[in-house]
């Protein structure tokens, strides 16, 4: 049964979905998730699909553009000093790569400066652009990815005879500041067809203005195609709506990583572990690229996400990504340092009724209270500020929830800030510690009426779990990328068996259940829910939501459902199931060394001398013949996959090797498993391990 806070959304019309299927060869899964999304016509589903140049405006509609880009072709004809001024985030690296690349490729003198996050903050800072202009005597300045509420900066550098042209996204003030030019999608005396689009995205535009010189782009190859992959990595990271134009961008983009990452792209996704040959979606950027980028503007500087970028050295390239992954580990552990006294504050009984949460602590990292504001939003179901005293003044970052304007509803109290910026989903403000009880007592008594909207879980389909095939996953695939304003589909299972209940990470703040489909395992993971591991334990059934994907590794792919919400489902003790997973009959306990497996055994539970017991000749064999097709294989390194492949427990698994060992028919490299050739065959019961434990 559906839990009463899902809610399973209308199912799509069989004739549409025909229709669709008949003209445009479609399986009926992908139909009817088109048809669901209101997609019935089809030329509408043809080019949701299949995204085309007529999908791309021209950037002629941008209001001040021709202005903008006469001064920026002036600049480079004439040889002045340009200043690319951008931001820290993923969007902001990737808008400033568009730009120099741009630049660089018509000979023009320019410096990139990617602000740090802790000296410089958000947006144009008068002393900063004061220093830069002196260093480079640039009489121009592009921003990217920000400036429409940089008034001071722009103000002076415009009085000092140094052109800002301003390409940016974000909310817009009431007041523009004076700068030469303003691209920006929702420019008030503008008429640009789509507004949603990401800072790099803006770049885009100004680019192929500036590159087609004056001429309009006819078909695909007069768009500069070379940046697609920084406008997907963009778009995606920002979390704009991925319709209209920036649909197309980002299916093309990621295509382009695919098939022919950048030296830095292709080194980054190396170190966060992403199989040769697995395909790249919205989610690798979202899940793999954009924490690693943005972890070094968190932590560090975010020249260097820049430079990596931008490098063609592979050697460089493979320097810097080894960097990042160091700086991004770190960023994991601040972040569970910092969510867990965040939490405490925010579950705190006096909070309960406040609709929108500004939680302030002391020494908390600033780089990271974005992700904290973000993880405890989702935790408390309503938007959260984070705000931590940094040299006497409170600065922090603000997520909202679903799809509510937290931007728009903090600016009234702009007068006491001394910085404010950003959108309705994500921004960044400070204030004096005088003004925090004052905004948070205002916050709490214009909040108080507030009312979100609907936020049961909205259920696409339910299906039975021999439905969940590698094919399943290729029909919905092709709704690929997904994302904001291209939702992906949640499928929920109900009162499925559960064939093991594991947990994972270094705090065990992971969960992973193994459930039958149709074709062998479906792995449900749920992350950083400390809680529910604890839950979990000893379920055997449970109702499952969340979005079908696929896990490559060491050749293998696994499907996957990324769990969105679950149920535990009661069973009586005498009530059969259709099958009894061998999880129930074990204690899960873990032995860390071969060394200690001995005592450990003696100790343990009798349920771990059954699992014991029940190991047979032929999962020997199945071992042996694993080992002997994954001998190029860190398996230590990752042997939670490894165990899952194998539906073996970590002693068990070490037990056995350490019968192949005595025998001698593997040996250990580094964390690889070698098998070594045999002339004469040797009987298990030889190994002294094999008659200490599975004799008998």
């Amino acid at each position: 049964m559906v839990p009463s806070n899902w809610r399973l959304l209308d199912q799509p019309d069989q004739m549409s979905s025909q229709r669709l299927q008949e003209q445009l060869h479609l399986n009926p899964v992908t139909a009817g998730f088109l048809v669901q999304k209101g997609i019935k016509d089809v030329k509408e589903a043809q080019a949701f699909l299949h995204p085309d140049f007529q999908s791309i405006h021209d950037p002629s509609e941008f209001f001040d553009m021709e202005k903008a880009v006469d001064r920026i072709q002036e600049a480079v004809f004439t040889a002045e000093p340009i200043l690319v001024y951008g931001d820290y985030d993923v969007d902001g690296i990737t808008s400033t790569a568009i730009m120099v690349e741009t630049l660089t490729s018509l000979g023009a003198e320019v410096t990139p400066y990617i602000p740090n996050r802790f000296e410089d903050g958000y947006g144009p800072n008068l002393t900063t652009y004061q220093r830069l202009v002196e260093e480079t005597g640039a009489s121009l300045i592009i921003t990217v990815d920000n400036g429409v509420s940089g008034h001071e900066a722009i103000a002076w550098a415009q009085g000092a005879g140094v052109d800002v042209v301003v390409t940016d996204h974000h909310a817009l003030p009431e007041t523009l500041p004076d700068a030469y030019a303003i691209i920006h999608p929702r420019h008030p005396e503008g008429s640009y067809p789509f507004s949603d689009l990401s800072g790099a995205g803006v770049a885009f535009k100004v680019a192929q203005a500036i590159l087609a010189d004056g001429q309009p782009a006819e078909s695909l190859k007069d768009l500069p195609v070379e940046f697609l992959d920084l406008v997907a990595m963009g778009a995606v990271a920002d979390v704009v709506s991925l319709t209209d134009e920036n649909r197309a961008f980002v299916t093309w983009g990621l295509k382009q990583i695919e098939e022919n990452p950048r030296p830095g792209l292709a080194t980054l996704l190396k170190s966060a572990k992403h199989a040769k040959g697995q395909a790249i979606l919205a989610e690798t950027i979202g899940f793999k690229i954009a924490p690693r980028l943005n972890a070094i503007g968190r932590m560090a500087d975010g020249q260097l996400g820049l430079e990596l970028l931008l490098t063609k050295d592979p050697e460089r390239a493979k320097a810097i990504a080894k960097e990042v992954e160091q700086l991004n580990d770190e960023r994991r552990t601040l972040v569970d340092t910092v969510f867990d006294q965040a939490k405490e504050q925010a579950l705190d009984p006096k909070n309960q009724k406040t609709n929108i949460l500004l939680i302030a602590g002391q020494n908390w990292h600033q780089g990271i209270l974005g992700i904290v504001a973000a993880r405890l939003a989702e935790l408390v179901k309503k938007p959260v500020v984070i705000l931590s005293l940094v040299d006497g003044v409170y600065k922090g970052s603000g997520r909202s929830f679903g799809d509510f304007d937290l931007h728009a509803f903090l600016q009234a109290y702009a007068d006491y800030f001394t910085s404010f910026g950003g959108h309705a989903g994500a921004l960044g403000v400070s204030m004096t510690p005088d003004e925090l009880p004052v905004v948070q007592n205002l916050v709490q008594q214009d909040g108080a009426n507030l009312q979100f909207a609907d936020q049961k879980l909205a259920v696409n389909l339910v299906v039975q779990p021999r439905i969940l095939t590698p094919d399943f996953y290729q029909q919905l695939a092709l709704l690929e990328p997904f994302g904001q304003g291209n939702p992906q589909p949640v499928i929920a299972v109900e009162d499925v068996p559960l064939e093991s209940v594991q947990s994972m990470g270094a705090l065990n703040q992971h969960l992973k259940l193994n459930i039958r489909g149709g074709r062998g395992f479906v792995e449900a993971l749920a992350f950083n829910q400390p809680d529910l591991v604890k839950e979990a334990q000893e379920k055997t059934q449970a109702t499952l939501a969340g979005k079908v994907g696929v896990n490559t590794f060491a050749g293998k792919t696994r499907l996957q459902l990324m769990l969105e919400d679950l149920a535990f489902v009661e069973v009586e003790q005498n009530q059969p199931t259709s099958m009894e997973p061998v999880v129930r009959q074990v204690k899960k306990q873990v032995v860390q060394t071969a060394q200690t497996a001995e005592a450990a055994v003696k100790n343990s539970s009798t349920t771990l001398a059954q699992a014991i017991g029940q190991t047979s000749s032929q999962d020997f064999a199945r071992l042996y013949k694993y080992l002997y097709g994954h001998q190029k294989l860190d398996i230590i390194g990752h042997l939670e996959v490894v165990l899952s492949e194998l539906s073996m427990q970590e002693k068990q698994f070490k037990l056995m090797i350490q019968v192949f060992l005595d025998l001698g028919f593997v040996k250990m490299n580094a964390g690889t498993i070698l098998c070594l050739p045999s002339t004469s065959k040797k009987s298990l019961a030889n190994s002294v391990t094999y008659q200490r434990y599975f004799a008998g």
